[in-house]
């Protein structure tokens, strides 16, 4: 299995766009021209090196890198605004992502598949 067809669960942010724009033939400097940010800063990203940056510039990176948003954002733990506004109104949701973490394998696959989530063999 080549590396663009493995799962993105055992890389990191940095690495898996560092591993795209590579896949793509493109230069730090480009992607960052592109993105409007200064090239350091992508190589820092690339190297885990600081804090991920925001929705819409991972949503840029995104559409340069020809790769799901939602892979990266996922990747970088970004959190979608409807989820943090649903568990400010739903006391239920916000225990239910608080336990989450603590979930049996057993109980989050039984999750996944009432969400229609697919799951990727590890």
């Amino acid at each position: 299995m080549g590396d663009s067809a493995r799962s993105f669960d055992d890389v990191s942010f940095g690495k898996r766009i560092q591993q795209l724009r590579r896949e793509q033939g493109l230069t730090q400097r480009l992607v960052a021209s592109k993105l409007g940010i200064d090239f350091t800063y992508l190589s820092k990203l690339e190297n885990d090196r600081g804090e991920a940056p925001g929705e819409e510039t991972i949503r840029g990176l995104a559409a340069i890198l020809e790769v799901d948003a939602e892979e990266l954002l996922a990747l970088a733990g970004k959190v979608p605004a409807e989820l943090r506004q649903r568990a400010v109104h739903d006391r239920e949701f916000a225990m239910l992502l608080r336990k989450l973490p603590t979930l049996s394998d057993d109980a989050l696959a039984r999750l996944y598949r009432d969400a229609g989530i697919h799951r990727r063999h590890k």
